[in-house]
């Protein structure tokens, strides 16, 4: 390992609803920017990020003091490029001359964001930017995100004007290399067509990093794919399967913990099956002396002991360098907002460890250092931590509804909010009509019951109203989460009202409306109040009507005034 291997955990579902939210456009949309402007894969296979190293920039921002020196990675001129994993001895090159100025000259990730973008997108340093990169395709997404809406490329693409896109992102020269058409041509097959497993995509990953090579990280499980899944699974004493099974994705997430631990290249790893390995059990108790017993195990036995190992000892201590520097930050006055954080990022840490392995504790290790810096980025230590502790409940929760109350999607939101409301008032109707109420209870001279009824009828019309026009609200996507939750929560309270008035003037007589038989009365006032709020035109227009019939009825009534008494 280097200090460019980080976690490199593989793109999430999490990461492209976060990313689409942020931009309010659809994951179509983000999948076709990753396909065209987008490298496939934010790693190569020893866990660095892609990277491409500009010497046109290193020359520029170090105001061409190298270019004599070493022309071929620095010099006004782009070029020299060396592709691949090579690009880093470019890099490192460069860095022994001026490592800040190394490190913005890189573009980084998946997503190709150029170094010298860290500050403006909210990173602070290259440094920091760097080591967000390394951690996750989901870090590069977000970087994506925030450089799309830095540069206001968001109503772009939300509107699939591509050309204004291309042009934004690729500078003018976008029409020569045809990216407009590119993308247009990207989009239309993503939204005909599935969009790429992310379950496979990871296998893919994993497959990549262990040194069995899947052809490509596409989502797409093409042949090459399936038989490095299926030497992965044949090494590792699993049942041969077609696709990623649960257990066969969990088996390469716990390889990959074992080869973060590891100093050996994962080719050398992965090629050969582990011999059985001995492992020492031995409980520790420092004042009584226990004696030792060794046990020879089977190789599938061996690793899983090896991982829990791993995690045992990564769960409780810091790494030596962020725990001075916590010691020495507390010692200083922090604000309390940071203070919480913090308090919650430890505990978190120590939750997180056994459940979610060594690459969440690197994660949160960087959110924690990106805490205890002058100038904390809490926007991104909020992101991780809400992410982390969303993956935690996943784990010890799977059945839990909480992925679906995260949900983007506006219609989900409002059912949401009308599943609230049905929670409120089904036990309070219930409690008002078995407890405050008769057949004899009044309220301003009506049956209080029958009152109850109507109102039920117009709210249920709005429910329904709502829940026949749930594809709608999609258009609303970017409207705020709390505004479309109160709308399904209030809107059928607004109809449950209205229905109680629209009554009320049916009974005054203000809405001539009636019956052809008495015993249709109940029914009558049924029927309209749940068309009243099902309809808010119809409301409109009924209400209109009463006001009609009042002007018409309070202009009869008027008393007409007389002349006073000519005087005597």
């Amino acid at each position: 390992m280097n200090r460019f291997t980080g976690a490199a955990a593989p793109l999430t579902a999490q990461g492209i609803e976060a990313c689409a939210h942020k931009l309010s456009v659809q994951p179509a949309d983000i999948w076709t920017v990753l396909r065209v402007e987008a490298r496939g894969c934010g790693y190569f296979a020893d866990r660095r990020p892609v990277i491409l190293f500009e010497r046109h920039i290193f020359s520029r921002r170090t105001q061409g003091r190298f270019d004599s020196q070493a022309p071929d990675i620095s010099n006004r001129k782009a070029g020299g490029y060396a592709s691949g994993v090579a690009e880093y001895q470019r890099l490192e090159r460069a860095m022994a001359l001026d490592e800040q100025a190394a490190l913005e000259s890189a573009s980084w990730g998946m997503a190709q964001v150029m170094g010298f973008h860290a500050s403006d997108l909210g990173y602070g340093t290259a440094d920091s930017f760097v080591r967000r990169m390394m951690a996750s395709e989901d870090e590069q997404l977000e970087a994506l995100a925030t450089y799309i809406q830095r540069n206001d490329l968001a109503k772009a693409l939300r509107d699939h004007d591509w050309a204004t896109f291309a042009r934004g992102y690729n500078g003018a020269g976008y029409e020569k290399n045809q990216y407009d058409q590119k993308l247009a041509k990207a989009w239309q097959q993503l939204t005909t067509h599935p969009l790429p497993d992310l379950n496979v995509r990871e296998g893919q990953l994993r497959l990549l990093f262990l040194g069995f090579d899947p052809g490509g990280v596409d989502g797409a499980l093409g042949p090459r794919t399936t038989t490095a899944l299926n030497r992965f699974q044949s090494q590792h004493h699993l049942p041969t399967t077609p696709t990623f099974d649960p257990a066969t994705l969990e088996a390469l997430r716990l390889q990959q913990a074992l080869l973060q631990r590891s100093e050996a290249p994962p080719e050398t790893q992965a090629l050969a099956p582990r011999p059985p390995a001995p492992v020492v059990i031995a409980p520790v108790t420092p004042s009584v002396p226990v004696p030792v017993t060794r046990v020879t195990l089977a190789p599938a036995e061996s690793v899983r002991l090896e991982v829990s190992a791993t995690v045992v000892q990564e769960e409780s201590p810091l790494p030596a360098q962020l725990s001075e520097q916590l010691r020495q930050r507390l010692t200083q006055p922090l604000d309390k907002i940071v203070q919480d954080e913090l308090a919650r990022l430890l505990v978190l840490r120590g939750k997180a460890a056994r459940e979610l392995g060594p690459s969440a504790l690197e994660t949160i290790d960087l959110g924690l250092s990106a805490l205890l810096v002058e100038q904390p980025n809490l926007s991104f230590v909020r992101g991780i931590r809400q992410r982390l502790a969303s993956a935690l409940a996943d784990q010890l929760y799977p059945l839990r509804p909480l992925p679906l109350l995260r949900s983007s999607s506006p219609a989900i939101q409002v059912v949401l909010g009308l599943a609230l409301l049905l929670l409120v008032a089904n036990a309070t109707s219930a409690f008002a009509y078995k407890v405050l109420s008769s057949e004899q209870t009044l309220l301003f001279g009506l049956p209080l019951r029958t009152l109850l009824l109507v109102g039920l009828c117009g709210a249920i019309g709005s429910a329904v109203s709502m829940l026949t026009r749930l594809g709608d609200f999609e258009k609303l996507r970017g409207a705020s989460r709390t505004s479309m939750v109160m709308l399904g929560f209030f809107k059928p309270v607004v109809g449950m009202y209205s229905a109680i008035f629209c009554f009320a003037l049916m009974k005054s007589g203000l809405l001539p409306l009636q019956a052809a038989t008495p015993e249709a009365e109940l029914y009558l006032y049924m029927a309209v109040c749940f068309l009243v709020g099902f309809s808010e035109r119809l409301a409109q227009d009924l209400f209109a009507r009463a006001e009609e019939s009042f002007s018409s009825t309070a202009g009869k009534a008027r008393p007409v005034p007389t002349s006073p008494p000519p005087a005597g």
